[in-house]
């Protein structure tokens, strides 16, 4: 398979309240880093997102052969159209920066099943039960999947997605599943991972801290 990948990082951070999301760092890199560290193993090449103002320090960071920055958008579906009109790869890789705990061994199987099926995404089970907001019960444990990402897909069907969509997507803020089921696939889904998590507020990143230490020990524990 030739693989791009396509790194979402336009993100402001506004809830996250540190700056735009990609800088923030993580143990010993920001999250931009992270993200392309990961692309670097299963891509030949990288096209990331940044926010416009924040392009040239982003070149200044992770800027070099076989990565290519371009200005996000307003909205993360208008992103994501963004970096797909950038890509010319059959495969595409998905990635977003909020992700920081994927591993190879997901994005291979990713990989393997999104050339069998034409899309492939972690999915997580719910583990909860999920309510209505009037208190009506909607699904019990184990009913419904939570979508992760990265998501792996063929370029040719989510064009054909978007072809397929109606002009008033351009103001709505739709799945990349929706647009690619409009193309002709289905997204299959390969086990997701309760560690990877999404970092959206200062909870969610302490809680990445907190991993990160926990891979440090364990890396100390194995070399003592």
């Amino acid at each position: 398979m030739i693989v791009q990948a396509l790194i979402q990082a336009a993100g402001s951070g506004t809830r996250l309240g540190l700056g735009p999301k990609a800088f923030v760092r993580l143990g010993d890199c920001t999250l931009l880093e992270r993200a392309l560290r990961l692309a670097n193993k299963v891509a030949a090449s990288t096209i990331v997102a940044v926010p416009r103002s924040e392009i040239d320090r982003a070149n200044v960071l992770i800027g070099g052969t076989g990565v290519t920055i371009i200005p996000g958008c307003s909205s993360r579906s208008q992103t994501t159209r963004r970096l797909i009109a950038e890509a010319t790869a059959p495969w595409l890789l998905l990635h977003d920066v909020v992700h920081p705990f994927v591993d190879h061994d997901l994005t291979e199987r990713l990989l393997c099943e999104a050339q069998r099926s034409g899309a492939a995404a972690p999915g997580l089970h719910n583990s909860e039960f999920l309510y209505h907001r009037s208190g009506a019960l909607l699904h019990s444990p184990g009913d419904v999947l939570i979508g992760q990402k990265p998501v792996v897909f063929s370029r040719e069907a989510v064009l054909a997605g978007y072809a397929a969509s109606p002009a008033s997507d351009a103001n709505a803020d739709p799945s990349l599943l929706d647009i690619l089921e409009r193309g002709g696939v289905r997204t299959s889904f390969v086990p997701g991972s309760s560690t990877n998590i999404k970092i959206t507020t200062e909870g969610d990143l302490r809680l990445a801290e907190a991993l990160i230490a926990r891979e440090a020990a364990q890396c100390r524990s194995e070399t003592a």
